[in-house]
């Protein structure tokens, strides 16, 4: 009898998430106000980011602080990329302008350290704005600093060694190939990735190794460590990369066929809540508070799969419209999206009244790919609805 129970509960568990995706009413309209909510909540509060910041509870590090970032630090550039992809789908100007003003200010430099993956990071909304605004100056000392690393025999080496460092570095060596037609750019690109690729990816779980030191670590029911948001780099990294990947390349079809690796994975592998545990094959009750970091670049990736036919809708549009209304949630009546996990490089605990800036960046990602689905959505079903008249 308990099996029959059983066998008639997987059968009913399908329809029991369709009917639960479909009970949460929609549309473009809303998926944009709580975007804007978020994005305007975020500049809003960006001169005092610490005191939203998210900290460990214990074993904090030097850079467990309550300090403003630089500008042009990683964890602000991954609220600009997220910031400009929301710019896109809005008619107001003050969040391109906002990001504008971030790049006058710090004269469109990139950070400290040359080969540094996170210092390049604020490269990505250099380059888009220089889609925008055809200024040379936007992208110079970014071109400058590249072409420097190319001259070096550093160039040949391994930079990109730890997963976070395939969501900062290359969509910028991508996007500078497009918008300068040069190939060396791209080239450089490929190499160092595919050698981040042959060290950190699992073959057979098809997910991201942190770095190498998480290569032998074992969660408490025994599977790998897979960090929730360093996959979530990997993959909002190829979402953003993708399409700055000229369609003749020979290379292109390595990235989608990566993507698509690691899509699969994230559906199989996704919390009945619509998040991700922030280790992402351990027990539920072993990461038991949600982690929106990981979540969000997720939701990102897939949206952007389905929107852009990488992925087909009716298998990945459950996954991803639990996983956006799960981030909903976690907006708080501000603006200020928790449960964000501190700055770490494995998984860790969250707090619901915490927040960072990458996980904004994150949300306000998803949320424009979100809106594109709803948009796309709502013509289908207008253009059906005047055929039926």
């Amino acid at each position: 009898m308990k099996k029959l129970v059983y066998l008639l509960l997987l059968l009913l568990l399908p329809i029991v998430i369709k009917a639960q995706v479909s009970k949460t009413k929609s549309s473009s309209k809303e998926v944009k106000a709580i975007t804007q909510k978020v994005a305007d909540w975020q500049i809003e509060t960006f001169a005092e980011m610490g005191k939203y910041r998210a900290l460990p509870s214990k074993n904090r590090e030097k850079w467990h602080n309550r300090d403003v970032y630089p500008d042009l630090e990683w964890h602000c550039a991954a609220l600009y990329a997220g910031m400009f992809q929301f710019s896109t789908i809005t008619d107001n100007p003050k969040y391109i302008s906002w990001l504008k003003s971030k790049g006058d200010k710090n004269d469109w430099k990139l950070f400290r350290r040359l080969y540094h993956a996170d210092d390049q990071a604020v490269g990505q909304f250099y380059t888009n704005l220089y889609e925008v605004y055809k200024d040379e100056k936007m992208i110079q000392p970014t071109q400058m600093c590249f072409d420097s690393i190319l001259q070096t025999d550093k160039s040949t080496k391994s930079l990109w060694f730890w997963s976070d460092a395939l969501f900062m570095a290359p969509p910028v060596w991508a996007r500078l190939s497009k918008v300068t037609k040069d190939s060396k750019y791209l080239e450089f690109m490929d190499k160092q990735y595919r050698m981040s690729y042959d060290k950190l990816w699992d073959k057979n779980d098809h997910l991201f190794f942190r770095d190498k030191n998480y290569f032998d670590a074992k969660e408490k029911n025994g599977q790998k460590t897979f960090w929730s948001r360093g996959n979530g780099w990997v993959f909002g990294g190829l979402a953003l990369m993708i399409p700055d990947l000229p369609k003749d390349w020979k290379n292109r079809e390595f990235y989608i066929t990566l993507f698509k690796e690691m899509a699969e994975t994230l559906k199989r592998e996704q919390r009945k809540d619509g998040t991700w545990s922030a280790s992402i094959l351990a027990d539920e009750k072993d990461y038991p508070n949600k982690e929106t970091s990981g979540t969000a670049f997720f939701t990102f990736g897939l949206a952007w799969g389905i929107n852009n036919g990488f992925l087909d809708k009716e298998t990945y549009e459950p996954a991803m419209l639990r996983s956006w209304n799960a981030l909903v949630d976690c907006v708080n009546k501000d603006g200020m999206l928790g449960y964000v996990q501190p700055v770490g490089a494995a998984p860790g605990e969250s707090f619901k009244d915490y927040t960072e800036l990458y996980g904004t960046g994150a949300f306000l990602a998803a949320g424009t790919e979100v809106y594109k689905f709803y948009q796309k959505k709502e013509v289908s079903e207008h253009m059906d609805k005047l055929k039926s008249n």
